[in-house]
């Protein structure tokens, strides 16, 4: 659900979701769970309360420390290296705008494991 084709209490939910979570957009997940506008509406009301909590905040940083974890041991077949990888983000855009995306997502996706778990847990 785009945010121009939903209804205006929708908007209101992503609008929220957005300021919530510190995203500069909202991502398709959240987007698809807004086919079913009145699920979302309770679903997300009911999880939000929990994103200041000190034990939602740790286990968003033990989500990604596993996955840090898990990525490290994994081979490089590729065999890259940072300074590649450098020179090739500056000949599309700015090193530093690069950084910012891949540290956007680096935290956004630990959260959204969380969220989306918590929904499913919800279900149950």
């Amino acid at each position: 659900m785009e945010y121009h084709h939903a209804d205006a209490s929708t908007r209101l939910v992503f609008d929220d979701v957005k300021t919530a979570l510190g995203l500069p957009f909202l991502n398709t997940d959240y987007r698809a769970l807004a086919r079913w506008p009145s699920y979302f509406a309770l679903a997300w009301a009911d999880l939000r309360p929990w994103l200041q909590r000190g034990d939602y905040e740790t286990l968003v940083a033990e989500i990604h420390e596993a996955a840090v974890s898990t990525v490290r041991s994994l081979p490089n077949y590729g065999n890259l290296r940072g300074e590649a990888l450098r020179a090739t983000a500056r000949s599309s855009a700015s090193e530093g705008e690069v950084l910012s995306v891949v540290r956007l997502f680096q935290w956004l996706l630990p959260g959204l494991v969380a969220n989306i778990a918590f929904f499913r847990a919800q279900l149950r």
